[in-house]
């Protein structure tokens, strides 16, 4: 009986260990995970697009929109993660709240409620793409079409944005 008993025990301590191991590593990789950078000042991240000569995507949307969330942690962080994107677009987001400020391209404040309105931004989430001057390549993408679809449909814009902005360039 002692010898059933002290194995139970040791197999319990396994079981604890990897449990706290796969707890620990979930933790580490949620802490190491990228994040969609909140934009607030437009000559920053016009400078690196100017510098990769890429198009920039900015992602308008709001906390409270599931949307959002899920074009995020979908598809922007993957893209991220990925590093494929890395010489194609400038990936950032635009955080709408009602008193909400950023720097424009001219070095200006404005507000973000302003802001989206030169972009026609009336529903969350809508990502555009512009260039280091702020004009916009080509159409915007309104909310979260089809998932299983809105890959294409987010990698199709990115390529698009990017042979105009070569184009103009050349």
């Amino acid at each position: 009986m002692p010898k059933n008993k002290s194995l139970y025990c040791i197999l319990i301590f396994l079981i604890v260990t990897i449990l706290s191991s796969l707890t620990l590593a979930s933790d580490t990789a949620q802490r190491h995970r990228p994040k969609v950078k909140q934009i607030t000042d437009l000559r920053i991240a016009a400078n690196e697009a100017r510098l990769k000569k890429v198009p920039i995507l900015l992602m308008f949307g709001t906390t409270s929109c599931p949307y959002c969330r899920l074009l995020k942690e979908d598809f922007l962080i993957p893209m991220l993660i990925s590093g494929d994107y890395e010489h194609r677009v400038l990936i950032r987001e635009v955080h709408v709240t009602p008193r909400a400020k950023l720097i424009d391209f001219s070095g200006e404040d404005i507000s973000v409620k302003e802001f989206k309105k030169r972009y026609k931004v009336r529903l969350y989430p809508t990502t555009i793409f512009i260039d280091a001057n702020g004009k916009q390549l080509v159409d915007s993408i309104l909310g979260v079409t089809t998932p299983s679809l809105f890959g294409g449909t987010l990698d199709d814009q990115i390529d698009r944005a990017l042979a105009k902005l070569k184009k103009r360039n050349h």
